[in-house]
């Protein structure tokens, strides 16, 4: 039992951050078991979804006040990349629909609380500021059609990024810039569009999804730049909604890399007729790759806990350090997708079949790099950092 700062009791089955990540490493069989229903379904699975969610998957980003983990960014990372290397559909839904503690935290703690009554709901939902909020009595009316909903279907709660209009026309700030909310959309009045038919992460069911003059209550809404009310350090950082997404890249290519080292010692090599492994272009490759893994997962652990170290010292994250998380976050998904191609080349006509591991790992990484995140005109919000100017990309 708990009891909060409100005064609220409820009963809750407390997990550490490190029963979970052993609870997460469990799945594996379970994942693997499901790959092709996942590709196949664009979903998960609910028996698999329900194992997800008794592991405590989806609840890393709870206060331990409230009785949640308030895992440390670092193990949420390795929690992703440990999805990720059994299918990186799980883990990008684990990433995304985990965040539903980095929402609440920005909320009035009644409001989270009737929101949140169980730590262990998935919360889909894109930021982008595509919908439109006007103000009405007790709220908002809000209206817009959002892509990319990862998860959605099997989300409890779903939000969506929103410009607040007045009339026909956006409100700006007395910083020039227009006035953006994050609104929780009422469930039961969401759209979900079939749209998700895409070359990879097929199983992430990132679909478009919309509302239409749907009423959202005063408060249950916050801005997608701006921190809380909580003062831990894993809730002082706006950036942590996206650090843990590169982990996803990584596990994905350090998979490929151990599926390559398992095929090279038993493949026989044509028309060499000697064994794959003592090809010359093999070594190279399995090799550099590996080296290449390695290096942007040390790049990201050290970045991360870099800004974690200053998070909990008490202090606020420098320029430095919010551009080292776009940096690393570019570095390592774009090489995580070169991996991927580096291993199917010299893999060869085996990799090219819809049915191998090695092509649905190497789609889910293009799909992957294809995200904001994974895109070079991220590296512009470090240079700009870097530079001393405000970043144009807001979420670093």
């Amino acid at each position: 039992m708990f009891v909060s700062s409100i005064g609220q009791t409820a009963a809750v089955d407390t997990l550490t951050a490190d029963e979970i990540l052993q609870r997460t490493r469990a799945l594996g069989p379970a994942i693997e078991a499901a790959a092709d229903t996942i590709e196949r379904d664009r979903r998960l699975p609910d028996d698999l979804l329900a194992e997800m969610r008794a592991a405590g998957v989806f609840r890393i980003a709870f206060p331990q006040a409230w009785g949640g983990p308030e895992m440390p960014i670092l193990q949420q990372a390795e929690l992703v990349e440990t999805l990720a290397y059994h299918d990186a559909s799980v883990a990008w839904i684990a990433m995304i629909c985990s965040d539903s503690g980095h929402y609440a935290a920005r909320l009035d703690e009644a409001v989270a609380h009737e929101l949140y009554p169980d730590l262990d709901l998935l919360t889909s939902g894109l930021l982008y500021p595509v919908g439109q909020a006007r103000r009405t009595e007790g709220g908002w009316r809000v209206t817009g059609h959002w892509q990319f909903g990862s998860g959605c279907l099997h989300a409890d709660r779903i939000v969506g990024g929103c410009m607040v209009w007045e009339g026909d026309a956006p409100v700006f700030g007395p910083d020039g810039l227009p006035e953006l909310l994050v609104c929780w959309l009422p469930r039961d009045e969401v759209t979900i569009h079939d749209t998700w038919h895409t070359t990879g992460l097929a199983g992430s069911g990132s679909n478009d999804y919309s509302v239409d003059d749907a009423f959202v209550p005063e408060g249950q809404h916050f801005h997608p730049f701006r921190v809380g009310g909580r003062t831990e350090p894993l809730y002082r950082y706006h950036g942590f909604f996206f650090a843990n997404l590169p982990a996803a890249a990584i596990g994905c290519a350090q998979r490929m890399l151990d599926d390559l080292r398992d095929l090279a010692v038993t493949k026989m090599s044509m028309p060499a007729m000697t064994m794959m492994k003592d090809e010359y272009r093999v070594q190279v490759t399995f090799a550099e790759c590996t080296a290449r893994v390695d290096a942007a997962r040390a790049y990201q652990d050290a970045t991360l806990a870099s800004i974690w170290a200053t998070l909990v010292a008490g202090d606020e994250p420098t320029a430095e350090q919010r551009a080292a998380i776009a940096l690393m976050s570019v570095h390592a998904i774009r090489t995580a997708h070169e991996v991927a191609e580096a291993v199917c080349e010299v893999v060869g006509g085996q990799a090219i079949y819809r049915t191998s591991p090695f092509d649905r790992r190497r789609r889910d990484l293009a799909t992957i790099a294809a995200h904001v995140i994974g895109q070079r005109k991220t590296g512009t919000a470090a240079a700009q950092l870097l530079f001393g100017d405000t970043p144009t990309f807001a979420f670093v």
